[in-house]
């Protein structure tokens, strides 16, 4: 597949859809042109509600499959620092997750990474709760399959603020190069080159937690 990457400066992100102004340093942004391959989301796992979605509005349209972040290893095959991406969350109820949703996609290397449900440090991604592996994302530009983990059952509390987080797994799968698509809403956070979490607002990739609910 031939992409086109458009690289951010410093002090600003490019997206097709305007400019936002974040912190040093700035995540870096992948386009792509749609595949025009649909494949209908997956059902949620039997047993669990939603707690939190960014998804939709359907399964054939259930997130931008055309831009979003990188998500890099140390060893991607773009050339980049390693990157990590995280979307705040806002339980409405208290629950417990036990399923983290996230639009993750393919581009090369080995197709393992991370995704944990973290904590909130002072407004970006704080610490791991939770975490397990996710494997065998879509490619790039394909809609709407997502990878699913199911995580050790954490509770959440009503009111407060969480992260669904992606990272490389420097381990298994330093060499991974893939993107975490948007759901065209607001706020990020991202580690980029592991130099610590920021903060920015544009295009949040399309994840979803789910769980149980007392």
């Amino acid at each position: 597949m031939t992409l086109k990457r458009i690289l951010s400066s410093l002090s600003m992100i490019t997206l097709a859809t305007g400019i936002v102004f974040a912190q040093s340093p700035a995540a870096k942004v992948a386009h792509t042109k749609a595949s025009g391959v649909i494949t209908p989301a997956s059902k949620a796992p039997s047993g669990t509600r939603n707690i939190w979605s960014n998804f939709g509005p359907t399964t054939t349209d259930y997130y931008n499959d055309t831009t979003g972040y990188y998500l890099l290893g140390p060893d991607n095959s773009v050339g980049l620092d390693e990157q990590w991406i995280g979307v705040p969350f806002t339980p409405h109820v208290n629950a417990t997750v036990t399923n983290i949703e996230v639009g993750a996609q393919y581009e090369t290397g080995t197709n393992k990474f991370t995704v944990a449900l973290y904590d909130d440090n002072d407004g970006v991604a704080g610490s791991p709760l939770a975490s397990a592996t996710g494997s065998n994302a879509p490619d790039f530009g394909t809609c709407c399959q997502t990878v699913t983990v199911a995580i050790t059952p954490t509770a959440v509390s009503q009111g407060v603020q969480y992260w669904i987080v992606v990272t490389s797994d420097d381990t298994i799968a330093a060499d991974f190069t893939g993107v975490f698509v948007a759901a065209n809403t607001a706020d990020i956070s991202a580690d980029v080159g592991l130099e610590g979490w920021f903060s920015f607002t544009t295009n949040t990739p399309a994840a979803a937690v789910r769980g149980t609910v007392p």
